[in-house]
Formats: C-alpha cells, sequence, structure tokens
C-alpha cells in the first residue's frame, strides 16, 4: 500500500472484541482471515471507529472516535490511536453505552437525512463532542447547513 495512506485496522470476534469502522470511505480494503482487516484512507477523511470488548460480566470497553485522516507532511496536527497508522486527528471521543448510543442516533438521524456521515462538517462533530461529554443537549444537523458546509467547501476549493 501506498506511504500516503492512513491503515485502519478491524477486528471482529464474536461476542469478545470488535473493531470496525461505522462511517468512511476506504480507498481499499484487505481481509486477513479468519478474523481481521485492514481499511486504507486518503488525507483529510472523515471516518467513524467503533471500539468494544467484552469482559467477564459484560462490555469492558465501548468507545466511538470521528477521526480526520491526516497528510504525512509533518506539518498535520494528529494523535496516537490504537489500530490507526501513523495515526489521526480525533473530532468526537466517546466511551461508554450511553454516550456511544446518543453519537450513534445522531450518526443514524444523519444517514436518514441522506447524508454520509463523512461528509458532515467536522466542526459539528466537534459541537457533538463537546455537548455529550458535558451531557448538554446538542443541535441536530439540519440540511440547510449541510447545505452551507458543502457550499463553502466549494469556494475555497
Amino acid at each position: 500500500m501506498r506511504k500516503d495512506l492512513t491503515r485502519i485496522e478491524t477486528i471482529s470476534l464474536r461476542g469478545r472484541l470488535h473493531y470496525y469502522t461505522r462511517f468512511g470511505r476506504p480507498v481499499s480494503k484487505v481481509t486477513m482471515p479468519p478474523y481481521r482487516g485492514l481499511e486504507y484512507y486518503r488525507p483529510g477523511q472523515l471516518l467513524g471507529y467503533i471500539r468494544w470488548q467484552a469482559g467477564e460480566y459484560g462490555s469492558r470497553l465501548w468507545r466511538f472516535m470521528i477521526l480526520r485522516t491526516v497528510s504525512f507532511t509533518g506539518k498535520s496536527p494528529s494523535h496516537q490511536v490504537e489500530g490507526v497508522s501513523p495515526g489521526a486527528y480525533i473530532i468526537l471521543d466517546v466511551e461508554g453505552a450511553l454516550k456511544v448510543r446518543a453519537a450513534m442516533n445522531v450518526i443514524d438521524q444523519i444517514e436518514n437525512m441522506g447524508i454520509d456521515p463523512a461528509e458532515v462538517s467536522p466542526a459539528y462533530y466537534g459541537h457533538l463532542h463537546q455537548r455529550i461529554l458535558t451531557n448538554q443537549p446538542y443541535h441536530r444537523y439540519s440540511m440547510e447547513q449541510h447545505q452551507s458546509f458543502r457550499q463553502e467547501g466549494e469556494i475555497s476549493v
């Protein structure tokens, strides 16, 4: 694979461990039977990454992150994220069943509007992150907000 791509590790061990992408547009996917895989993303792409682990008495870890892949020029800020190589910029990061479910409900609402979550304004996800972490109500993403964000992107190109 090209060195300018971000690699995301996926794992699925039924009932024990699941690391997978909830949304995003990988350039390519590699399956490594029986339970592993790799996804590759171009710089600047958004993706949702879920990490779930079971313990002896139920869920031990339930974490959802929205990440923006970075370029490899060394000028882009990035965070070290387990399963993500070489790293990515974290826009949203929530842990625990209630907070992850809240974020998943928003992703479902966005998809129900016919919008790809990978095309949503990163600023909205930043707002959602802060509101979920502080148990505050959040604004629903609107079609008007999405159209405005898309037009802004077209102008700045």
